[in-house]
């Protein structure tokens, strides 16, 4: 039988940037979609920040999205967490041709949150060093 789990953030950043959201995977880390969050579900997991959904074809780690994140921010000084995300979704990714950047329903994916610094730049540019701990695999 197959679980699902829903995880619910501030913005779920998926296929685009979405606000008061959740994100449904299987326990294969298969995406289902991603919802609006309308009402209370049992089950979810409510968090406190921003859920970036990743194709796990990428192989990602928490430093590889924390390093994503400074180089935008760089390009992007004024922008905050979630605008630098939707820049991060549209724009190639330049270590690998053969998987997209944005994952489709039914595909495997990583999910990371982006937590415990405010959604501004002001703030993200404060914790730019040592900010691994900012960025947790879900």
């Amino acid at each position: 039988m197959i679980s699902v789990k829903r995880f619910a953030a501030n913005y779920i950043a998926c296929q685009s940037v979405e606000r008061l959201h959740y994100v449904e995977v299987t326990s294969g880390s298969v995406l289902n979609g991603v919802f609006p969050l309308e009402k209370e579900l049992a089950g979810t997991s409510f968090l406190n920040g921003v859920i970036w959904v990743v194709p796990a074809a990428l192989g990602w780690e928490v430093a590889d999205v924390w390093s994503r994140l400074t180089a935008i921010h760089h390009q992007m000084p004024e922008a905050s967490v979630p605008e630098m995300l939707k820049e991060l979704i549209v724009s190639p990714v330049e270590t690998s041709s053969t998987y997209p950047a944005v994952p489709a329903v039914g595909d495997p994916v990583s999910l990371f949150l982006i937590m415990g610094i405010r959604l501004s730049a002001a703030e993200f540019g404060a914790n730019n060093s040592g900010g691994n701990r900012y960025v947790e695999r879900l």
